[in-house]
């Protein structure tokens, strides 16, 4: 692979990247929806079995057919529960398991269903007070509960907030059900412990499930945490200082150690004297030299000359300078004797090597000194 197609592919993987970043981003900062809270759904049917409604038999399940052929009308969703119990003058239940809507399963489902009911024994008269206390508990422990009751609207219905109504209908449409041999389909809905909806359905005409109303919202959740109680206050940690390196070695940064301030020079004392390496000869001192000199030399070792320069004024001599005065005679005498020896021994050096060069003239011009 190139270098351009190297490249190339390091950019899109890049912007790749930033893209996925910026979507985290965004959905963290996006702000918090409303919940809706998790129901669960169930279904109930109620089948009236008087004597009156064994002629009406062959048309509920027509109708029973068609509401499951066709997902109670796209009301019934996966995983919804399906109960069925039986009335008359009393309340049958249990004789039917519960079932799971699984919509693969539909016509199966709805085949157990209809030979169930075709198998009950049709007598007596229909009596919703039975069927009161029992549907009540349900609709009161379920959150969304949708009730539909096949019968043949003998009896009077009560504990709804909509008796009156579907009894008044009961009445007027009594005679002409029995004549077609039609049963009544009565849908209820209830939502968290509440009647929430009705309708009375005339078969052969297509059953209607009233609307449930919205579900109350969760409560917001906040997007940021309320912030941590300040915790007491602590002595500040003392940090150590980061390192340095240098070359191949390493040191803190430390701050350089405290000095006392140097004291300021008296202005009748000598200024530091200055060493000078002598130039071609290295002599021993001995330890009993004058104190004035032993004191600025060291006392092993080979011993340079030193020459103070005093930039102040020169101080009064000391109280006990009758003493001094004849060690700096002797000092002086030998700096004179030493400086005459040098000028001795250089005047001989000189003359040496004039005479020589007089000889080798005479030697060149034919052995006969210079006159």
């Amino acid at each position: 692979m190139n270098t351009k197609a190297r490249r190339n592919k390091f950019s899109r993987c890049g912007r790749v990247i930033a893209a996925l970043f910026a979507g985290v981003f965004l959905i963290f900062k996006a702000p918090a929806q409303p919940v809706t809270q998790p129901v669960e759904s169930r279904f109930l049917l109620l089948f009236d079995t008087s004597s009156d409604m064994k002629k009406r038999l062959p048309a509920v399940q027509r109708a029973l057919d068609t509401l499951l052929a066709t997902n109670m009308r796209s009301q019934l969703h996966a995983d919804d529960s399906i109960g069925v119990w039986t009335f008359d003058r009393g309340v049958s239940m249990g004789q039917f398991p519960l079932q799971r809507w699984v919509p693969a399963n539909a016509a199966t489902i709805a085949s157990n269903i209809i030979r169930f009911v075709a198998k009950q024994h049709y007598s007596k008269k229909t009596s919703f007070a039975a069927v009161r206390p029992y549907l009540n508990r349900v609709v009161h422990d379920s959150d969304r509960l949708t009730v539909l009751i096949f019968c043949d609207g003998e009896g009077e219905i009560t504990g709804t907030p909509y008796d009156s109504d579907i009894n008044r209908i009961f009445k007027q449409q009594q005679a002409e059900r029995k004549r077609a041999r039609e049963p009544f389909i009565l849908v209820l809905r209830s939502q968290l412990g509440n009647y929430v909806g009705c309708t009375m359905n005339l078969p052969s005409a297509p059953v209607n499930f009233p609307e449930f109303p919205p579900l109350p919202q969760a409560p917001i959740e906040p997007t940021n945490a309320p912030p941590p109680p300040t915790p007491p206050p602590t002595k500040p940690a003392i940090e150590a200082p980061p390192l340095i390196i240098i070359g191949t070695r390493a040191a803190t940064n430390l701050p350089p150690p405290e000095t006392a301030p140097a004291a300021p020079l008296a202005t009748n004392q000598l200024p530091p004297t200055v060493a000078v390496p002598p130039t071609n000869v290295i002599a021993n001192v001995e330890t009993n030299l004058p104190s004035p000199v032993a004191a600025l030399m060291p006392t092993n070792g080979p011993v340079a000359l030193t020459l103070a320069v005093q930039t102040n004024a020169i101080a009064p001599p000391p109280e006990n300078s009758g003493s001094s005065t004849p060690k700096a005679l002797v000092i002086g005498a030998a700096f004179l004797i030493l400086a005459g020896v040098l000028t001795v021994w250089m005047l001989g050096r000189s003359h040496k090597a004039d005479h020589g060069s007089l000889i080798t003239r005479s030697m060149n011009k034919g052995g006969r000194p210079p006159a």
